[in-house]
């Protein structure tokens, strides 16, 4: 099969406004790629904007597919910028972690799923999203509703399909949602996070933080057990400490490092200059100031390290060891 001729960006429009009213046009008229698809549509200027600045994106939609994707109208970004705690879509394009929200709309790039199906779909991203009962509900942090199908591809062979959702944007779960989901791993680290001072480090990992991209080395349940153990407290005195907010902390990098990224060294955490994390990387394992390193936890803002101890800054330390704890 060869690729049809071009058709006129008054074509286009035409076609976009038949699909959006459940009417789609002969196959022959069908555009070829993705990103020619949304680039030709006036409905999608904010999300042609935005993969024009995630290169990598746009390179990957590109391509001939198969794709399975969700295309957020501009009044579905219009209609998240308040769930992002974002002033208007030029503040969207802005965010450090725009790559990762668009990535999490490709629900597929190796198969054209049309109809969706009932299920957890892994996304481009890396994350899944949950497709509801109804098929026409997908659900991350947040839950769009698809309301038309525009084919793509080759005519007569189309091989992608984009599902368009006009009432917001599919965001993927943060670091914070993430972790408090997670409540027989991390309950004691989130319960920590809802402490009044470090309100500044929950929002941080939360959606409303312009987008910034943090690194988690999460002590598990288990590890605060155990340190709890070790200092003769309980979990109550843990979260009235004037030091948990330095604790907690020491924890969190900013920026995005997966374990396939780790670099033996020392990384900069949240605490300051003097709080570093000493970082060994001894093949595929990593361990962080002697602590092991499990399975990571991905999130749309970040990625979580569960670790087996809770970790100290020396200036914490020595405080701690001299305490009447």
């Amino acid at each position: 099969l060869t690729n049809p001729p071009p058709i006129s960006h008054q074509s286009i429009v035409v076609m976009r406004l038949l699909a959006v009213a459940g009417v789609f046009l002969p196959l022959s008229a069908a555009q070829t790629t993705m990103f020619g698809i949304i680039e030709g549509s006036t409905d999608h200027t904010v999300l042609e904007d935005a993969i024009n600045a995630a290169t990598d994106v746009k390179t990957a939609l590109a391509g001939a597919g198969p794709f399975t994707m969700v295309a957020p109208t501009d009044a579905a970004f219009t209609a998240a910028l308040t769930e992002l705690g974002a002033a208007d879509a030029a503040a969207v394009l802005a965010r450090p972690d725009l790559p990762e929200i668009l990535k999490y709309h490709v629900l597929s790039a190796s198969t054209k799923v049309d109809p969706l199906v009932a299920a957890d779909m892994t996304t481009l991203q890396g994350m899944t999203a949950n497709v509801a009962t109804d098929v026409t509900k997908v659900a991350g942090a947040t839950t769009v509703t698809v309301s038309s199908q525009v084919q793509v591809g080759t005519a007569g062979a189309e091989e992608s399909v984009l599902h368009v959702c006009t009432d917001s944007i599919l965001l993927p779960k943060p670091v914070y949602q993430v972790a408090s989901e997670a409540t027989d791993t991390f309950s004691t680290l989130v319960a920590a996070l809802d402490a009044a001072a470090l309100a500044d480090v929950k929002t941080g990992l939360g959606l409303k933080n312009g987008g910034a991209l943090h690194t988690v080395f999460a002590p598990t349940n288990a590890a605060f057990t155990a340190y709890l153990t070790a200092r003769g407290i309980d979990a109550t005195a843990l979260l009235a400490d004037d030091q948990l907010a330095n604790i907690v902390k020491y924890h969190i990098l900013t920026g995005k490092t997966m374990a396939a990224d780790v670099a033996t060294g020392e990384a900069d955490t949240l605490y300051g200059a003097t709080g570093k994390l000493s970082l060994v990387k001894d093949g595929a394992a990593v361990t962080a100031n002697g602590a092991t390193v499990s399975e990571e936890v991905l999130a749309g803002n970040g990625v979580v390290h569960p670790i087996d101890k809770v970790l100290m800054p020396n200036v914490v330390e020595v405080a701690k060891s001299s305490s009447d704890f």
